[in-house]
């Protein structure tokens, strides 16, 4: 079975958000950001890297995202310490995707004191006005760069959802995003086709 395909507006009626919509300032914003957790991690284990799942599924990602969301136009992982390498499974996830797009990847090093500022910069960023913005994180502060990005209500993620993966669209000069959320697991075994992800909003 598919997994629930939910959209919704800082839990206001798409009815309503098209209101609100017309009240925002015009800005350069994406068309399309999309926001995950590292990959999988081994609880147990005494280091940074991702498992040997979280691997598999970083790789299989590769595939995936360009497929059905298109070609990134940028690529942004949380910071990790050169020194210790905390933080690294957010990179080691975007590497594959990097590989794969022939797309650079920035590591955005605000993100560990303040996502939401990172959030807010990119949404004023306008190299990416119109484009595809890949972002892996930690997830204990994915709800601040959602935040940064326009939605303010994410609720936290589990410790144990390594699956989610969140999809912001905006309105050509909004920065209220449409969100939709996906089961990485259901995109790639088909039970989630990638026909269903039209953009509702097209720059």
């Amino acid at each position: 079975m598919a997994a629930p395909r939910i959209q919704f507006l800082f839990g206001i009626p798409l009815t309503m958000a098209g209101l609100a919509l017309l009240s925002e300032p015009v800005r350069a914003v994406p068309a399309q950001v999309l926001l995950m957790r590292h990959g999988h991690k081994d609880p147990a284990a005494h280091h940074y890297n991702l498992s040997p799942a979280g691997f598999q599924r970083a790789l299989a990602l590769a595939s995936v995202i360009p497929a059905c969301f298109g070609s990134p136009t940028q690529i942004i992982s949380f910071a990790l310490d050169p020194d210790t390498s905390k933080n690294a499974r957010s990179y080691q996830t975007a590497v594959p995707l990097a590989v794969a797009s022939g797309v650079n990847i920035r590591l955005d090093h605000t993100s560990i004191k303040d996502s939401r500022r990172s959030g807010n910069l990119m949404l004023r960023n306008n190299a990416l006005q119109g484009g595809l913005l890949v972002l892996f994180w930690e997830h204990r502060h994915l709800p601040q760069l959602a935040a940064g990005l326009g939605w303010p209500s994410m609720p936290p993620i589990a410790d144990d959802d390594f699956d989610t993966l969140y999809r912001f669209t905006y309105a050509q000069g909004s920065s209220i995003p449409l969100v939709t959320r996906y089961s990485q697991a259901a995109l790639l075994d088909g039970s989630q086709r990638c026909s269903a992800l039209t953009p509702r909003f097209r720059p």
